[in-house]
């Protein structure tokens, strides 16, 4: 049967570890991304807050001395010296903007942004984070302190830049470290399952051989378990084929015993009346020849043999003064002779090894018309060397001796045959035992050989 991979243990495990190993990834992935933005954002607002406290401590001395243009200087040179900050305002404690990296919002009343307030200090220091686009990503502001007096608010916008520049790098490294991780992982996966299944592979192929009647030493690739379990079946399946083929050998002992004695039995009947003496031995021989034209194998020709020797081992069950009569059967007496096919099969039938040989035995005395016993089978339907037999069987009757009539010759005993073919005997058959006696000039004269 053929095996796909999809179905194979090999490929069931490696699918099933890479896609754990996938999913862990993916999670452990979320989870360090998540921990690096929240990292990066920190960082961020650390940095931001500690600009916007310097920016404030400088800026205190410069609106103390009332120099506005000190004041727009320093808040130009912060947003020219870090390109994520987006703008840096000065205002006094009203919100009115004193200096602004946008000179023309001097004066201006500062409106501050709405958004998630990060951090809020009791001093008036808070960080926001902006709540729709087009604003500043954040909004840190410090208050300007003198002495513990609020002289104004430092109020500086950050952008995105800087964050999205260390996300885009950190998710970089991650992405490349998770690709060389599962890259690394689906080969060592691949190592391990074709470690692990190799041996189940080998144990597999040797139990195909040994239910084939094989034996083979299977290779043991590991000292591990597996190992120790392919050690194992190595000494069960030499074990197995011992003990088979000493049954083997015990059961064609017993077979050819059991067939010897059939065969004793056989010719024990057939000389119980010395007019039949050999007939079985002359009917195996006709058969065979017959089987040969029609083209059996040697095996079918072998149990051919066998079971046209058994065809009448029935008889010895049937009682003497009706084997032995020379003349007609009462309908009591013909009664008793045709019980004898199933003598034989149930004889047969004690030894399982001789069952084969069943259907040729108590099926010999069919009619092709169906009217013939003991089961009134017809056609197709009798078994094929029940058949043979019937004709062999008839033939040998016909041209042998009998106390209560002479022996016909092989031209009318054939003719005899074609006159009953396609109602007691087979056409087929019939033919084909006529182009036998064409080929065989001594079966023809009847001179097959007595044992």
């Amino acid at each position: 049967m053929r095996t796909f991979f999809f179905t194979t243990l090999r490929f069931k495990i490696t699918a099933s570890i890479i896609i754990l190993l996938l999913v862990s990834s993916s999670i452990y992935s979320l989870l360090t991304l998540d921990t690096m933005n929240r990292h990066l954002l920190d960082e961020v607002l650390k940095r931001s807050e500690s600009l916007c406290k310097s920016t404030a401590a400088v800026t205190a001395y410069s609106i103390l001395s009332n120099d506005m243009l000190g004041v727009d200087n320093i808040a130009a040179k912060v947003k020219e010296a870090n390109p994520d900050v987006d703008s840096v305002a000065v205002v006094d404690r009203y919100m009115i903007i004193l200096a602004h990296t946008d000179v023309s919002r001097r004066g201006m009343v500062f409106h501050r942004i709405h958004g998630q307030i990060l951090k809020e200090t009791e001093d008036g220091a808070r960080v926001v984070e902006a709540g729709k686009a087009g604003l500043p990503f954040l909004e840190i502001s410090e208050p300007v302190l003198f002495n513990g007096v609020q002289l104004g608010t430092v109020i500086i916008g950050v952008n995105k830049s800087s964050l999205q520049t260390a996300q885009t790098d950190a998710h970089k490294k991650i992405y490349l470290g998770l690709a060389i991780a599962i890259a690394l992982g689906i080969a060592c996966i691949l190592v391990l399952s074709s470690y692990l299944t190799r041996p189940i592979q080998e144990l597999s192929k040797g139990v195909g051989e040994l239910k084939s009647g094989k034996q083979s030493s299977l290779r043991i690739y590991s000292h591990d378990e597996l190992g120790r379990l392919t050690e194992g079946f190595n000494q069960m399946a030499e074990l197995i084929t011992r003990q088979r083929a000493s049954l083997s050998a015990s059961a064609r002992e017993l077979e050819e015993s059991y067939v010897s004695t059939v065969k004793v039995l056989a010719a024990a009947i057939d000389a119980r009346d010395p007019y039949t003496l050999g007939h079985s031995t002359r009917v195996s021989k006709l058969s065979v020849k017959i089987g040969e034209a029609l083209g059996l194998s040697a095996y079918e020709l072998e149990n051919l043999e066998i079971a046209s020797l058994f065809h009448d081992v029935g008889k010895i069950k049937t009682p003497d003064y009706v084997l032995l009569k020379g003349g007609s059967l009462n309908p009591l007496e013909h009664q008793e002779m045709t019980e004898h096919p199933e003598h034989g099969a149930a004889i047969l039938s004690r030894a399982k090894s001789l069952h084969k040989y069943i259907p040729a035995v108590r099926h010999h005395h069919e009619w092709f018309n169906g009217e013939g016993y003991p089961d009134g089978l017809r056609g197709e339907d009798i078994p094929l060397h029940a058949a043979i037999i019937a004709v062999a069987d008839a033939y040998d009757a016909m041209t042998s001796s009998r106390p209560y009539k002479n022996p016909r010759s092989a031209s009318d005993a054939l003719r005899e045959l074609s006159r009953y073919s396609g109602k007691q005997f087979d056409p087929r058959i019939v033919a084909a035992f006529g182009i036998v006696l064409d080929e065989n000039p001594a079966l023809a004269e009847h001179r097959v050989e007595k044992d």
